[in-house]
This record gives C-alpha cells, sequence and structure tokens, in this order.
C-alpha cells in the first residue's frame, strides 16, 4: 500500500486538492447567495420609502424577479462546480485503477521474463563450461553447439517478445511496407527449421501476395503462433493461406489439446494462465501481444478449436497492399 501511495503521489495530491476545492465552493456559493439576500432587502427598504402605490408593488415585483434568477445562477453555477467536481473524482479513481493495473501487469512480465530468462542463460552457460573443461566429445560438439545456437535463438524471441509488449501497451504505431507472403513465411520458416531441427512444419503457399505489414512485428507474431503450436500441439503444425476480399489469412493448424470454443477470446487475455480441461494455450504474452500486433497493422487474429483434444486454428489477418488492392478491383 505505500510504495502504491508513492507511486500515485501525485494522483493523491491532485485528489486532496479536489477535495478541498468542494468546501471551498460550497462557502462560496453560501456566501453569495447571503450577499444577494442582504442587497435585496436593502433594496426593498429604499423602494419602501421612496415609492408607494402601484408604482412600488411594480418596482417591487422586480427586484424579486432580479433576486430570484441570480440565486438560481448562483445555485445552477454550484450544481455545475459540483457535478464538474464528481466527474474530475471519477477519473481520478479510474486513472489510479489503471495505474494500479499497470504496474501490476509491468510487475508480472517481470517475473515471467526473469523465470523465462533462467533455462537459456543456464543452458548456454553449462554448454560454455563444458566446452571450456574439454568435456565433450569431439563428436558431439556439434551437436551441443547447435542446442546452444537454439538457447540463443530463444534469447533473442524473448527480447522480441518484450519490446513487441512494451509497443503494444505504449500504442505506439507500427511501420508499415510492402512485402511479399510467400517471403516472409519461408524466411520465418527457414529460421525456426535452424533454430528447432525437430520441428515438423508444413506449409504448401497458395500464391504470392502482397501485403501491408512491419515485417518485425510479422515476425514476432509467427513465432508468438508457431511456438504456442509446438507446446500444445502434437505432430505436424499445418499452414494454409490464401486471400479474401481484401484480406490476406494464414492459419497455424495444430493437433493438440484444443480448447473450449467459448474459451477462445480468453487466450488472448495477457498473463492468462489454466490448465487441465480449460484454456491453456494463453499462458504468458504471445498471443495477447500477437493480436494488437496484427491490429496496430489493421490486421487481427482470431483462434478456434473444436473442444478439448481436437486441436486449434490460429488465424492471422493482413490486409492487402494498396496495389494489389487496386489490381484485384
Amino acid at each position: 500500500m505505500q510504495r502504491w501511495m508513492v507511486a500515485n503521489s501525485d494522483v493523491l495530491l491532485l485528489g486532496a486538492c479536489l477535495a478541498s476545492v468542494g468546501p471551498l465552493m460550497a462557502w462560496w456559493s453560501v456566501l453569495v447567495r447571503r450577499n444577494i439576500r442582504a442587497m435585496d432587502q436593502m433594496l426593498r427598504a429604499q423602494l419602501v420609502s421612496a415609492f408607494d402605490g402601484a408604482d412600488r408593488a411594480q418596482r417591487l415585483a422586480s427586484l424579486d424577479a432580479a433576486t430570484d434568477r441570480q440565486l438560481f445562477m448562483i445555485t445552477g453555477e454550484s450544481a455545475l462546480a459540483g457535478l464538474l467536481l464528481c466527474i474530475l473524482a471519477a477519473v481520478l479513481i479510474m486513472v489510479a485503477r489503471h495505474r494500479r493495473a499497470e504496474t501490476q501487469r509491468m510487475q508480472l512480465m517481470m517475473q515471467l521474463t526473469t523465470h523465462q530468462l533462467k533455462t537459456p542463460l543456464a543452458g548456454v552457460r553449462a554448454l560454455l563450461q563444458s566446452l571450456g573443461n574439454g568435456s565433450i566429445p569431439a563428436e558431439a560438439k556439434g551437436r551441443f553447439i547447435a542446442q546452444g545456437v537454439g538457447e540463443c535463438d530463444r534469447l533473442e524471441h524473448l527480447v522480441e517478445t518484450t519490446l513487441a509488449y512494451q509497443r503494444a501497451v505504449a500504442r505506439r504505431a507500427v511501420r508499415t511496407e510492402q512485402a511479399s507472403t510467400a517471403r516472409l513465411v519461408g524466411d520465418i520458416l527457414d529460421h525456426r527449421r535452424a533454430s528447432f531441427p525437430d520441428e515438423r512444419v508444413s506449409w504448401t503457399p497458395a500464391g504470392e501476395a502482397q501485403v501491408s505489414c512491419d515485417g518485425d512485428a510479422v515476425r514476432v507474431v509467427m513465432e508468438n503462433l508457431l511456438d504456442n503450436a509446438r507446446k500444445y500441439g502434437a505432430g505436424t503444425v499445418v499452414l494454409a493461406d490464401g486471400v479474401r476480399g481484401n484480406t490476406w489469412w494464414l492459419e497455424v493448424r495444430d493437433g493438440g489439446q484444443g480448447f473450449e470454443p467459448r474459451e477462445s477470446e480468453r487466450l488472448f487475455e495477457p498473463f492468462t494462465r489454466e490448465g487441465g480441461r480449460g484454456v491453456a494455450h494463453g499462458s504468458g504474452l504471445g498471443l495477447y501481444i500477437s493480436r494488437q500486433l496484427a491490429r496496430q497493422m489493421r490486421g487481427d487474429i482470431r483462434a478456434q478449436s473444436e473442444g478439448p483434444g481436437r486441436g486449434s486454428v490460429f488465424t492471422l489477418e493482413l490486409p492487402l497492399a494498396k496495389e494489389q488492392e487496386v489490381s484485384r478491383g
């Protein structure tokens, strides 16, 4: 609690200022109303002494109307000021809650990153120590070095994912360029084959399309989807792509544990992790980041499954480049 108060000291200070403004506004309203009534009584006494008959009645009626208008205006201004104070207080509460949620997310992000850093670092450290003391046979060095390169690729992907998460949270605009889908996916799969030789991915391009995207962002999205299929799938991961309207789509289909169809949106919530027959794909940040990046590129990601044990399909959608939209039109 003390740490939260320190982190939100500016919000608390502004809240204290608003809290002090309320009594001041109430005091001002009471004071002005008293002055109006006092002025009304003074003018009324002068009118009574200076006029008589119908002229006095007419002037007193005009004075009453003017006094009523002034009191009504003060009441309206006080009510409006009170409403604005309530709105500002509600905004402050929302800001404080948003900050608290972001702080919790950042803490979870740090915990997740630290945890995921340990495994590849430990593997690279052990490899270097073994190479240093000569405990690895010459015929096995190639295999162990390949494992070390794979761990380095994991570290690189973790850094890219962390940077992508920061960009997604900050809602920074991605830089878009025209790219060939066949080359884009092919380069990512070539990189995956070098990092994970045992990974089985089947892909036959339906054709070559030109999309408007951020190549680095697409790589992060594809790496996350393939990592997801590798972790929770079974057998060969099948990729399929095509064009629908002004959108290029790519399916990542695995034959793994699947999920309940009603849980599809929960997969994209950050830091969601459940086991058993519930949500299992949505662990950590991968899917959340992937959807955020896809939407920043004016695309989207959807998840489908026929149920637990029946595999999953994740579909990435990206807009076609303007030139190809014109040519198709």
